[in-house]
């Protein structure tokens, strides 16, 4: 097998194979001569799975075993593990279609059993992979190779593929796209340049807007818009989602602190599972109406049912904590989740949100009115109010009445706005109500 690469040379102490540091250490110098070397990254599927359900001795024999294959399957290319669950293949500058012929080899190979011996035992493992390739290029960092891979396994993940990727220039744009979005998220992050929008909530009994949900919105530094569905799913992936949600607390409650007068009873705020059990989570609380001079009854807290199991104790403590002190929780996108029922009807709830997914159910059929019927009339009886998301259509409206839901939020009444909107928008449908009501009086 080929030496190429120069200084000291380090290995993985289970395969015998170079690690990642001499694996980008061989790339460089591949890079310096000109060399576009082809990249063969092998993400082993799981592993821990395949670990339960043998051992982990059966799991490292395989790994071994992986190895020793890479090792002997092309004399040009040299094996690297570069994690416990990640190999590479560096190559010599080859055609596209050699480089597929090689992954269509190794996809083949990853398709049949393993044979693992051990401690006596023969087991057949089946071991899946993501497979992607790309050729080096002079740019290329550490940082790079590193992302690229990366990017390849979401993409897996994202998409459905036939196990193999070559990372073209298509998917290296969105890498690119990507970078910049994550890189827009961290500046906003650090400099709290995140936008605080609402979306007013009608109450089908007073016939007005009593409530709002907070909702995030980011305008990078070159004015363009990014949405919340691209850049909070990698805010979560990066460790960022909890910064945001703390600045979005501080922007809340500044918003109703400046606005004493508003004709809205609550404004909601989204918080994380992991924000929730933050022991510092009540404090902050606290400590920004306390800054702001605003009443808890005037704040409230949305949380999912994902959040409920992760440690149900620890959340009821704090829900009922802060429940004394008026702010009040919401459980959020109700129906998306798999809580247990009764878990959550023994946490004081004020407001159930029925996610958008169930709204669309209850016009689809009557079966679909039923369950909604049912369900709202199970929330009633436990005291909470009901709250029907994503309602965009006349007829969902209209079911929404007739199923007995209390408010209704949506694109049919009201879009999210900046707070500046929102204000001018609430005088406005103040001034209609006392129209009408002149008009009735006369």
């Amino acid at each position: 097998m080929t030496n190429h690469g120069s200084g000291e040379i380090t290995y993985d102490a289970m395969t015998g194979l170079r690690d990642w540091k001499t694996f980008f250490q061989d790339a460089r110098d591949k890079l310096l001569k000109g060399i576009h070397a082809h990249v063969v990254f092998i993400q082993l599927l799981q592993l821990k799975r395949i670990n339960r359900k043998y051992n982990i001795q059966v799991g490292n024999e395989l790994l071994e075993d992986i190895g020793s294959y890479l090792r002997e399957l092309k004399e040009d290319y040299t094996a690297y593990r570069t994690n416990n669950s990640r190999f590479v293949l560096l190559g010599p500058e080859c055609t596209r279609q050699e480089a597929e012929s090689l992954l269509e080899q190794i996809r083949a190979r990853f398709q049949d059993v393993w044979n693992i011996d051990c401690e006596g035992q023969k087991h057949e493992v089946l071991a899946k992979v993501y497979l992607i390739h790309f050729f080096l290029e002079p740019k290329d960092t550490e940082n790079d190779l590193l992302e690229k891979m990366n990017h390849g396994v979401n993409v897996f993940l994202a998409r459905e593929r036939k196990g193999i990727l070559f990372f073209n220039d298509e998917l290296n744009a969105d890498m690119l796209h990507r970078r910049y979005v994550l890189n827009e998220v961290r500046y906003a992050v650090e400099n709290k340049t995140f936008q605080a929008y609402y979306q007013p909530i009608y109450d089908c009994a007073r016939k007005r807007f009593t409530s709002a949900e907070s909702l995030i919105r980011l305008v990078a530094r070159d004015g363009s818009f990014l949405s919340p569905g691209e850049f909070i799913p990698m805010a979560e992936d990066n460790g960022l989602i909890d910064g945001i949600s703390w600045i979005m607390l501080e922007k809340v409650c500044e918003f109703l602190g400046e606005h004493p007068g508003l004709p809205l009873m609550t404004i909601s705020v989204n918080m994380t599972g992991q924000q929730i059990l933050d022991p510092t989570f009540i404090w902050r609380v606290e400590k920004n109406l306390k800054k702001y001079g605003v009443d808890g009854s005037r704040l409230r807290i949305e949380i999912t049912e994902r959040t409920i199991t992760e440690d149900f104790a620890e959340v009821r403590k704090v829900m009922e904590y802060l429940s004394g002190e008026g702010v009040h929780f919401y459980m959020d996108d109700f129906g998306t989740g798999y809580s247990n029922l009764s878990s959550m009807l023994s946490l004081p709830f004020e407001v159930i949100k029925f996610d958008q997914s169930l709204i669309r159910m209850m016009i689809d059929s009557e079966k679909g009115q039923r369950t909604i019927g049912l369900l709202t009339d199970i929330m009633h009886e436990n005291d909470y109010v009901v709250v029907a998301e994503g309602v965009e259509t006349e007829n969902q409206v209209k079911s929404a009445y007739e199923r007995n839901l209390d408010r209704i939020q949506g694109y049919y009444y009201a879009k999210p706005m900046p707070g500046e909107e929102l204000v001018s928008f609430l005088k406005k449908c103040r001034r209609e109500e006392e129209k009408i009501l002149l008009q009735e009086r006369e």
